[in-house]
């Protein structure tokens, strides 16, 4: 069994993607904000934030005995999506495919979410320094990472390149992983201040 782990900021697309590409192959999908709400893996509620604080430890835990699981069960993939996803041991991943999506992009995906303004800040304050990539990369990984801008993506163009990505036939050149800049990008705009 292969693990693909998708991460990114929320609304760059990794639920949708991924609940995609597991309706057509033979894996199984884990979402972590699923089984965090589901399983109780949480400390409590930040009202401030609006989001719920993780229990890493019991996370962690649940994770390790649920992949070995899934792995007996003889799949050919497993992939775990979620915004923290970094979380999963490094000895269990094989691929990691961050999403990325333009702050301008970002803010119309969340406010069509109906998310604060403040919530919306936030994470695209995550998006433009780039979170989810800094905390793969500091995971220190000898395996595949890719990096998709989902920006002007469809769904069905996104799901392909995962897919490429998953059987080995898209180049790691094509998406890699360090290439996308929002804070140079913005910075040469003058829009940095827009965000921050």
């Amino acid at each position: 069994m292969r693990l693909l782990l998708i991460t990114g900021t929320p609304g760059t697309g990794k639920t949708t993607v991924s609940k995609k590409i597991i309706n057509n192959v033979y894996g199984r999908l884990i979402s972590l904000n699923e089984i965090i709400l589901n399983k109780n893996l949480y400390e409590s509620y930040d009202k401030d934030r609006e989001t719920y604080v993780i229990n890493h430890e019991k996370l962690y835990q649940y994770l390790i005995k649920k992949i070995n699981e899934i792995e007996k069960l003889n799949f050919k993939f497993l992939i775990i999506e979620g915004h923290f996803a970094d979380i999963v041991p490094n000895n269990f991943i094989d691929i990691v495919v961050v999403l990325r999506t333009h702050p301008d992009e970002l803010y119309k995906r969340l406010k069509s979410r109906n998310y604060s303004e403040s919530k919306i800040k936030e994470n695209i304050q995550a998006e433009i320094l780039g979170n989810s990539a800094n905390f793969i990369f500091e995971k220190k990984l000898k395996k595949p990472i890719y990096e998709i801008d989902t920006t002007d993506l469809e769904i069905e163009e996104l799901y392909k390149i995962v897919i490429n990505i998953m059987n080995e036939k898209e180049t790691i050149e094509k998406h890699q992983f360090g290439k996308i800049d929002w804070i140079k990008k913005l910075d040469n705009q003058d829009r940095l201040k827009d965000f921050f």
